[in-house]
């Protein structure tokens, strides 16, 4: 499945993206502002 998360760069939605990642999905997003540790 393809997923696109916004506000991808926030420790809660990074998260939740590489869990996707890790369950073989193909996953993209965006975010206004990039912050460590992304």
């Amino acid at each position: 499945m393809k997923i696109h998360i916004l506000g991808i760069c926030g420790t809660f939605m990074g998260g939740i993206a590489l869990i996707a990642r890790a369950l073989g999905h193909e996953v993209s997003g965006s975010d206004a502002n990039v912050y460590p540790p992304m």
